[in-house]
């Protein structure tokens, strides 16, 4: 999508819910609220492993893979315990 849209953490949450209900595909969700089907996969996919806390806005390059500056190599795993 042309347009950049930020949502807040809560706004993310009711459309994740919107996506689980099943009563619209997520190309349909996401053509709703004018974000990518990447987008809404990637807001789930965080809300699934990390919860409301995978949802706020934050640089998760730095946050899930802080042993990298540039965030993990290809096929990498997140560092989530030290």
């Amino acid at each position: 999508m042309s347009k950049k849209n930020e949502y807040n953490t809560i706004e993310k949450l009711a459309i994740i819910q919107e996506l689980k209900a099943g009563q619209s595909s997520r190309m349909e969700v996401a053509k709703i609220h004018n974000i990518s089907v990447t987008t809404l996969v990637k807001w789930r996919h965080r809300y699934e492993l990390y919860g409301i806390e995978g949802l706020e806005h934050k640089n998760f390059k730095n946050i899930f893979w802080p042993a990298s500056k540039s965030g993990p190599k290809r096929g990498g795993l997140p560092l989530l315990f030290s």
